[in-house]
This record gives structure tokens, C-alpha cells and sequence, in this order.
């Protein structure tokens, strides 16, 4: 199968949730100047030789696509029918690719895109950011939110909100969180100094983070938060008022075991806008 060097790939099953991905991919798209592939894979057992599907019900979902792509002004845009496992062939028609996007949710065998089997699997198999579009709860929201940590899959996930606010003017805000599994009291009721200079020790770090992205991003609007609270409601919460939430497949300190099944996990079944996971 042959991959695009540049551009974007989107998953397509004709539903509602992947029509809306399209737009959001087309929107992208021409923001950055890129191409965009839509990509329609049938199953081998739902293929029309299995008779569980119609081969006119396949044509009809690239019509849609087509005309959706149409309406959303995509110039540089093809739509592919492959047949073949949906997740390997997902991720290897995007390993070159800028982004996969997905819907949240989907139809028919395609998906059962029950957010945990075909997002889940293609996010943490993929090689490529993979951004899942969920309803986005501020409508005017412009900025990124991006989880902060000293891993490198979170340096990644930094890459990729700059990337994508040098072509929105978006601004992009690095979170970063931590909260004690357990909240330690003295008998007086205080917290302990030592969690006090813990707390200081994130707030320094994210500083720091953000020091650092500013001078490499010197035109881009860059902002920081600190969260006393656990990552992964951190992060949800930030995501409300936020266009894209973008968070690293795994990382470590702040954003704590960023591995998909915790906070990746979390946020893609929680978020309240689209979510970016960068390996």
C-alpha cells in the first residue's frame, strides 16, 4: 500500500461522526497546505463477497465522502477504498502522514468505533500523531492545550500544538499537573512542608517548559498552568475551553504515567473537544 509522504489521513465509514472528522481534517488541511486522504476500508468480513454488505452500499459511502469534501472546500483530496483489517491498515496508510483523524464514534463492523476498540487500538498502535474529534463544548475556542512533562513523547505533543498554531493563530497553553495520590495532613491540618516544596518544584518545571518552548517558538502565543489536581481532570477540564487538546502517548512526573489506558485513555473518552496523542 503506498503512503503519503505530507498530509492528512482520515478514517471514513460514513457516519455522522466521521463526516465530521472529514470537515475538521479539510479545515486542517488547508490551514497547514496539506493534502488529504480519505481512507474507506472494508473488512474482509464485511466486504460485498461476504454479502454482508451490498458493493453499492461501499459506493455509496465514497459518494458521501466525496461530497462532503466537496462542501468543506478540499482541494488536494482523494478517497481510497482498501480491503484489509481496519486498524493495520489505518496505521500503515498514515505512517508518513502528518495526523490520522478518526470519529469518536462510527458504524457498522468499520467501527464499532466504541471509543476503546478502534480509536483506542489505532492510537496506540500508530506511528503518527492520531487526533480523535470530539464535540468541542467552547465553540470559539482558538486555544491548544497541551499536556507538560520532561518526557519526550510530551516534548512531541508540544511539537505538534506549535505546528498546528502556526497555521490557525492559535494560541497554545502547556498544562502541567500533579496531585498526591493521598493528601497528607498534620495535626494541625497544615500540609506537610515537603509537599509544599513539591508543589514548587512543579510550578518551576513547567516554567521552565515554557522558557524554553518560547524561545524555540519564538511567534506563537504561549502560556502555562499549573494544576494541583490529577492529570487527567486537569487536562479534561482544560479541554473546555480549548480547540485541541494534545497529549503525549506516555510520560512521567507531572502528567503521570501518561500511558494510553490512563491519562491518554482518560481524556480521549472525557475530553470536550478534539484530542491529539503523539508518540
Amino acid at each position: 500500500m503506498s503512503t503519503r509522504t505530507h498530509g492528512l489521513v482520515v478514517g471514513y465509514d460514513g457516519s455522522p461522526e466521521a463526516d465530521a472528522a472529514l470537515r475538521w481534517a479539510a479545515l486542517t488541511a488547508r490551514q497547514r497546505g496539506e493534502s488529504l486522504d480519505a481512507l474507506i476500508v472494508t473488512e474482509p468480513m464485511t466486504s460485498p463477497r461476504s454479502q454482508a454488505w451490498p458493493a453499492d452500499w461501499w459506493a455509496d459511502i465514497e459518494r458521501r465522502a466525496r461530497e462532503t469534501l466537496d462542501a468543506a472546500g478540499a482541494t488536494d483530496a482523494t478517497v481510497e477504498r482498501h480491503v484489509g483489517n481496519l486498524v493495520p491498515t489505518l496505521v500503515d496508510a498514515a505512517e508518513s502522514a502528518t495526523m490520522l483523524v478518526l470519529g469518536s464514534r462510527g458504524h457498522s463492523r468499520i467501527a464499532e468505533i466504541a471509543l476503546g476498540s478502534v480509536s483506542q487500538s489505532t492510537t496506540r498502535h500508530a506511528r503518527t500523531p492520531v487526533v480523535v474529534i470530539r464535540d468541542q463544548l467552547g465553540a470559539d475556542a482558538r486555544r491548544i492545550v497541551v499536556g507538560a512533562d520532561d518526557s519526550e513523547p510530551s516534548r512531541r505533543a508540544l511539537d505538534f500544538a506549535c505546528s498546528q498554531a502556526a497555521g490557525t493563530g492559535a494560541g497554545v497553553v502547556l498544562v502541567r499537573a500533579w496531585k498526591p495520590r493521598t493528601m497528607p495532613i498534620d495535626k494541625r491540618g497544615d500540609v506537610p512542608p515537603a509537599m509544599s516544596t513539591r508543589l514548587l518544584e512543579e510550578e518551576q518545571a513547567l516554567l521552565a517548559s515554557l522558557a524554553e518552548a518560547r524561545g524555540r517558538y519564538p511567534d506563537l502565543d504561549l502560556d502555562g498552568e499549573f494544576l494541583a489536581e490529577a492529570p487527567g481532570r486537569a487536562l479534561v477540564d482544560a479541554s473546555a475551553t480549548a480547540a485541541l487538546l494534545v497529549v503525549g502517548s506516555r510520560g512521567h512526573g507531572a502528567i503521570a504515567e501518561t500511558v494510553l489506558g490512563s491519562v491518554s485513555h482518560h481524556v480521549l473518552h472525557r475530553a470536550h473537544c478534539p484530542v491529539a496523542v503523539v508518540h
